[in-house]
């Protein structure tokens, strides 16, 4: 049963899973590293439009299209099957990002996490030909998962935002089940593969 509450609403749209690029790379250049200091502001905001236009706005803005063409339902993608369409679009979208800022000289962990959204969008379009599972919790865990390298790499100490991701993802999770958008098992798996699959990117990347 769906439960019509603001506030599982306001989660799921605050922490929508094609937002989560942007936020950990905005969270990225905000850390006094040396990575904010060797991008300049007018790169920055180049690196943040062209972020949030590809990984976010192009991904959601398919689904409008894909709705009024009758190809999806419901905006929300309730339905496992009418998951796929969009998830193709995402990687593409995702990985062509990835490509594009390849070809400017950046610091690597930006590259680290645009290369771990596109494995994740690609693993949750794998998952989706047989099971639905979290995506908003898949990004969730992907983001938390960054933290956790980000701390390792940079040497400087984030628990202030590891427990601030790990709140947020409690209170998305939470927000999913209530909405009934989701079952408890698909909520753990998404959030435990998004975090493991960051965490094994960046063990293979690094060893």
């Amino acid at each position: 049963m769906q439960i019509p509450s603001p506030l599982p609403r306001l989660f799921s749209t605050l922490f929508h899973p094609m937002l989560m690029p942007t936020l950990g790379v905005f969270v990225l250049f905000q850390l006094n590293t040396y990575v904010a200091y060797s991008v300049s502001d007018q790169a920055r905001r180049f690196i943040m439009l062209m972020i949030f236009m590809n990984t976010a706005i192009a991904p959601v803005l398919s689904v409008f299209i894909l709705q009024r063409t009758g190809h999806v339902k419901d905006v929300a993608l309730l339905e496992r099957s009418e998951r796929i369409f969009p998830l193709m679009i995402a990687s593409l979208m995702f990985f062509l990002t990835y490509y594009l800022l390849r070809q400017i000289s950046l610091p690597s962990l930006v590259y680290f996490y645009l290369l771990g959204g596109t494995l994740l969008v690609l693993i949750a379009l794998t998952v989706s030909f047989f099971w639905k599972i979290s995506l908003h919790m898949m990004g969730l865990g992907g983001f938390t998962g960054f933290l956790i390298v980000v701390s390792l790499l940079l040497r400087t100490e984030l628990s202030w935002l590891l427990v601030s991701a790990i709140l947020a993802s409690g209170l998305t999770a939470s927000a999913r089940l209530l909405l009934g958008a989701h079952t408890p098992a698909q909520v753990y798996a998404g959030y435990l593969l998004g975090l493991g699959a960051m965490l094994l990117l960046y063990a293979c990347l690094s060893g």
